[in-house]
This record gives C-alpha cells, structure tokens and sequence, in this order.
C-alpha cells in the first residue's frame, strides 16, 4: 500500500520559523519532523509514498535524498504549481498512485497511533473512505465529527460553540481512500477534502471512522511545537529502542560547572561555557553555543544558535544562527527568526516574534 504526504502548505502558523525551513522538517530531538512521519508510515506497513509538495520543496527532496535506511521504500514527488488545497494536493499526487486504497496523512500530524488497525477498519467496513478521529479537551477550537453506534459519519460540526458540542472527537489528520474518492476530485484547482469530500461521502453513507486513543499532536503552532518537542525528549512519542533521556553528542565542549538536566538532546558541535543551565526538556541544534552562566530551559535552539552569557532562555523557540545577547530574556513563548539578533539586556515575552535577520538593539524591548 502507499501513502502521500500533504507537505505543500506556507506553515504560515509557524512563522518566522518557516520563511527559512518548511514545516515538514523542523527539528524534533534533532530529528527533521519528516523523519518521524516516514517511521510512522512504515510501521503501518506502507511500502511507497508520494510527497505533494508545494512550498520550499528543495530542502524535503534534499532530505529524503541524504537518507540512507530507504532501500525498498519507494519515495516519489508531486510538486504543485499552484496552492491545491487537500484534495487537490491528493489528486495531483495520483498519476503515482498504483491504484488500491492509499493512506493520506496531512504533513504537521504526530501520532502513535496504530496505522495497521485503521486499514484493517477501512478493509472490514466496505467505506469509500475512513477517516481517523481523536479526543481533544477543548473541543471548541476546532471542528467536530459526530459518529454513530456503527463508526459511521453522522454530520460535521465547524468550530461549535460551548452549547453546540456534542462530541469530542475530532479529524486527526489520517485517512485511508478507495480509488473512486480521488476520481470525485476535480483536477486543475484548489479543492479542500475536508469542506467538499468528506460532506459528499458522508450524505452517501461511505464515510466511516476509526478513533484513536493514542498520542496525536498537531504541530502546526508555536504552542503546539513546543510541546511535541517536550513530549518527545520525554519518550511520551517516537522513542526507539536506543532512546536517552541525556543525548549530548560526543563532540559537545562543556566547561566547568555546567548543569545539563535531562531530558535534552544536544547534537555535535556544541559549546557550553562555564556555569550554564541547559536542559529541563531542551533541545540543541548543531553548532549552538551557550555562554557563561546563560540558562536554556525548555526551548528548542535550532542549528547555530548563539545565546550569549548570563541571557536566559526559556519557553521559547530560536531560529537557525539567531544570536541572543548577554543578559537578555527570551521567554513566554517567544519565536525568534532566522539570523536575528537580540541585543544585550533586552526582554521578550508572550509570545513575540522577531522576523528574519531583524536585528533588536540593546535594551530596546521589554515586556
């Protein structure tokens, strides 16, 4: 069976992240994002996937290139000239489908979840279409499927209101398709699965549902980034059977009296100086240096990364070859672009972003 990949969108949730990397490949524990879900699909006993690609395509291609473990996993591209929505990413990912049922997995889903027992599901029901559904704590920030006693598809609920919640369960992200649901998409626009396949399958009675209990995060927002990355330093998601709590590459320079608290991933050619705090579910990207007596705590630094001495970083996400200066604070959620700079003595919190190479002089923000 295959797999496509709907890797096509701006990430523009992400942003200034995503002016630079595209969302498919934004580090989890020094993992590209994409690496996780290519695990997660072969686990499931996929044997080939299709990327529809859109937005900053090179770097994925270039990525799946480098990979050396691929033998026998077939790997093709479809690159959209133009934004297609989710149908229309599937559909024009189609001329490299074999036919068959195909697994469809929106690019910014992490999931333990058991891929196997869906298709089982999706093979048992006769559907058209299977649609994987998951249980959320605030079901008012997104939209909702109501199932009936049969797992099928009852109705769609977009974004309720308190009173209007019946349900808790929401489009995780994954679906199995017959070959018939990719024939009802038309060609050459932009179609949305969700707004115009779904609805239609579900009024013919050829939808149905497979909910699943395990870990699924969206990892489309700051918010939501970060905590995928604390739950994957902490083991709760992707852990292999070589897995540490403490995995500092064997080239990283620490000097005296450093402090590093699992879990965190350090990766090679990383520096921390004398009296630096670095971990409490932090990552480090190559090349990163931390100064002396600077703190890291929680935070994913992302290659090159430079956080000068006695500045603190925590909650936050900084970007490739971004430099925070001496006793600055970036806190709160704070995501800092690529190659910015964060001038000496300044505070950053709830939740700012600094753009690409935007340079913030000395003591010019404080929140």
């Amino acid at each position: 069976m295959q797999a496509v990949i709907l890797v096509g969108g701006l990430g523009t949730r992400l942003r200034p992240l995503t002016y630079d990397i595209p969302k498919a490949l934004v580090p989890l524990r020094n993992k590209p994002f994409m690496g996780y879900t290519l695990d997660f699909l072969r686990d499931g006993g996929i044997e080939g996937v299709v990327l529809s690609l859109g937005y900053l395509p090179d770097p994925i291609q270039r990525y799946i290139d480098e990979r050396e473990d691929l033998d026998g996993f077939s790997v093709e591209y479809a690159v959209e000239e133009r934004p297609l929505g989710t149908a229309g990413g599937i559909k024009n990912a189609a001329r490299y489908l074999e036919g068959g049922p195909v697994v469809v997995l929106n690019g910014d889903v992490l999931t333990g979840m058991d891929l196997r027992k869906a298709i089982e599901l999706h093979r048992s029901t006769g559907a058209l279409a299977t649609i994987t559904l998951t249980s959320v704590e605030d079901p008012t920030a997104y939209g909702l499927v109501e199932v009936d006693h049969d797992m099928m598809v009852r109705r769609f609920i977009e974004k309720p209101s308190p009173d209007e919640v019946t349900t808790n369960l929401i489009n995780a992200g994954v679906y199995v398709l017959e070959p018939e649901v990719l024939g009802m998409i038309p060609s050459g626009r932009e179609v949305s699965i969700e707004r115009e396949i779904f609805p239609r399958l579900q009024e013919r009675g050829q939808l149905y549902a497979h909910v699943s209990s395990s870990y699924w995060k969206d990892i489309g927002t700051p918010r939501s980034y970060l905590a995928a990355s604390h739950d994957v330093l902490s083991g709760a998601v992707g852990a292999g059977e070589d897995f540490e709590y403490m995995d500092v590459h064997g080239s990283t320079a620490i000097g005296k009296n450093v402090r590093i608290l699992p879990p965190v991933s350090i990766a090679e050619g990383c520096e921390i100086a004398a009296g630096a705090t670095v971990g409490g579910r932090s990552s480090l990207g190559r090349g990163c240096r931390v100064g002396e007596g600077a703190v890291v705590e929680g935070s994913i630094l992302l290659d090159g990364a430079v956080v000068e001495a006695g500045a603190v970083v925590r909650g936050s996400i900084v970007g490739p070859g971004a430099r925070i200066g001496e006793n600055a604070i970036v806190r709160g959620l704070s995501v800092l672009g690529a190659r910015c700079v964060v001038g000496e003595g300044n505070v950053l919190d709830q939740g700012i972003r600094i753009n690409p190479g935007v340079v913030l002089q000395p003591r010019s923000v404080s929140f």
